[in-house]
């Protein structure tokens, strides 16, 4: 077992333009129970008062770099960032997020519970609208990829502020596809994740916050392409692995992103019947076939159905 010395974390905050939030997250960061930590902020070609603010912070435990080209997503900034890290423990934060005091202590309590695991999930709440939701897991414990890929394949169960993952993994992904996509380059590296170890520990703690009234997150025209990123990822496996045991789940998953995506881009006007063709007929679920009935119904039928979903909800 790990000596509670040993167990030190970097955290990666890649910030853009973010001067009305930033300040909660590195001081969420500061009040952390576990002091075993340095941050890492990543200015990422802000244009607002975002670096001077986190230059302020900047001592012998908070380092700042500053990338001189703005990479969609954050996925170069945070790659820049686990790059840079001194630590074998890389935990990321939003810089709109904020953690819980309890994050950094939990993690540190399961990576000494389970000394041979690399990535740790823990619950998390979201702030929309106003309106505070959770996504908490079952229980505690060691779950397999296959489990954990097929649990992805139904609901987004990972989240950036939520993971923990061990410095040697994260590079044995890949890392963040930064340059190849502006959305849903989070979702394919933890696919990626979980193709790359055995098994991870999920968590029923909740250790941090996602705020997405604060991130401007929307998707709106030219948001998101004609395929999730994830596809692309399960094509690649599904060549080399033809008969693998997850194929099924690995489908439903790029089912369920590129859908999800088709639906945002007929809201903008942006969706066509090509996109269809890279769906997999044979793994869809009813919901997948509900929703592939309103990408083929007229944009105001589908407006009406989500203004009768919001108003039952």
């Amino acid at each position: 077992m790990d000596n509670h010395n040993n167990i030190m974390f970097s955290v990666i905050i890649p910030v853009f333009n973010k001067e009305k939030h930033v300040k909660s997250a590195i001081e969420s960061v500061l009040n952390q129970e576990n002091d075993n930590y340095e941050m890492i902020l990543i200015d990422d070609c802000s244009t607002d008062e975002s670096a001077k603010i986190i230059d302020s912070y900047k001592n012998n435990k908070i380092r700042t770099f500053k990338r001189h080209e703005p990479g969609l997503g954050g996925y170069a900034a945070r790659n820049l960032g686990v790059s840079k890290a001194r630590y074998p423990w890389i935990a990321f934060l939003d810089a709109d997020d904020f953690w819980y005091k309890n994050h950094l202590h939990h993690a540190e309590k399961l990576i000494m519970k389970y000394p041979h695991i690399e990535s740790f999930n823990f619950s998390r709440e979201k702030i929309e609208r106003g309106k505070k939701t959770r996504f908490v897991h079952l229980k505690e414990g060691v779950i397999s990829s296959e489990d954990a890929i097929a649990q992805y394949s139904r609901k987004d169960v990972f989240h950036t502020n939520s993971v923990v993952i061990s410095k040697s993994l994260f590079e044995r992904t890949g890392g963040f596809p930064a340059g190849k996509c502006c959305r849903g380059g989070d979702g394919d590296l933890w696919l990626r994740m979980l193709l790359s170890c055995k098994s991870i520990v999920v968590s029923q703690e909740i250790t941090s916050c996602y705020v997405i009234d604060n991130s401007g997150v929307i998707y709106g025209k030219g948001k998101v392409g004609e395929r999730h990123p994830i596809y692309n990822t399960v094509i690649g496996y599904l060549k080399k692995n033809p008969a693998s045991s997850m194929a099924e789940d690995l489908k439903r998953l790029a089912n369920r992103k590129n859908i999800s995506w088709a639906l945002a881009r007929k809201r903008s006007h942006e969706f066509s019947l090509r996109q269809l063709r890279i769906i997999f007929i044979s793994c869809l679920g009813i919901n997948d076939w509900l929703k592939i009935v309103q990408l083929l119904s007229p944009l105001p039928i589908i407006r009406l159905m989500l203004f009768f979903r919001k108003k039952a909800s």
